[in-house]
């Protein structure tokens, strides 16, 4: 019978994204297993990039933690831990480490596998798990992922050659330059985190002077002013509508470099290889 495996790791976009190559090493390792994965339900379409992975169970954290203990939040919470009883995993695996993904790996009812009191992030996590391994944060996050599920599940990777194996959906109905560069201007860590505007502008200005073209995204009206503050510097910058994941991820795959802070979208433009 194949194997079932859940896999943890709710959040964030670019830690999504890291631990696509450890999927890809299960599907390779265990080519008929069922492979689910335990998001949060705002980065359910991060996950639809990833073919590795057979189904998705939600989580809504951040919007529990508003109202816990209403009728509606508990509501929701007994059916996940219902849904994911009733998969009968095989083996679960948490490679977030904090102390909620870990209460969350428990409700499959099954041991499950996560990091040791010295390396989870949040160390009490790890009295959560049945089985702990020491994969400290200094491997890395993509090998550090990746070492975890080989571990748990009981097979080999290449450590030296992850594969993302996002495939990104056909490109939307926009026009874009020949030859661009995706900029990511935008980050929803604290202000501080963001580089000054004028740079960004310099920036452009010298890629255009190069004749390499700027796009530039956003997904709330604050970082929509950012950019076209941004992008008025240049002819040949070009603000693109908003776009879902899946879409901004078939157009950064034809882009010839990517320029961007320490975003999601950043690392999405680092997975698919440009």
């Amino acid at each position: 019978m194949a194997k079932k495996i859940l896999l943890v790791r709710t959040s964030s976009m670019g830690d999504i994204i890291h631990t696509f190559p450890a999927a890809v090493d299960v599907k390779k390792a265990f080519p008929d297993a069922q492979l689910h994965w335990l998001v949060e339900e705002s980065l359910t379409d991060v996950c639809s990039l990833c073919p590795a992975i057979d189904a998705l169970r939600i989580t809504a954290f951040h919007r529990w933690r508003k109202t816990p203990f209403s009728k509606e939040v508990r509501k929701e919470v007994r059916n996940l831990q219902e849904q994911l009883r009733s998969e009968s995993y095989d083996a679960v695996v948490d490679t977030q480490g904090i102390v909620r993904s870990a209460w969350a790996a428990t409700w499959a009812g099954v041991p499950v596998c996560g990091y040791s009191w010295k390396t989870a992030r949040e160390p009490l996590a790890s009295l959560f798990y049945k089985k702990t391994f020491s994969m400290p944060e200094t491997l890395g996050a993509v090998r550090r992922y990746r070492k975890m599920l080989a571990t748990s599940l009981g097979y080999t990777i290449d450590e030296s050659h992850p594969k993302f194996g996002i495939c990104p959906p056909r490109l939307p109905d926009i026009e874009l330059p020949e030859r661009f560069a995706a900029f990511f201007v935008n980050t929803s860590l604290n202000r501080p985190k963001h580089w000054q505007e004028d740079r960004w502008k310099a920036v452009v200005s010298g890629l255009a002077s190069q004749g390499l073209d700027s796009v530039l995204f956003w997904g709330n009206g604050v970082e929509k002013e950012r950019v076209e503050r941004i992008a008025s510097v240049s002819e040949r910058a070009h603000v693109l509508p908003r776009m879902s994941i899946p879409e901004i991820a078939a157009v950064v795959s034809r882009a010839k470099i990517g320029i961007g802070l320490d975003t999601g979208l950043m690392h999405l433009a680092a997975a698919v290889g440009i």
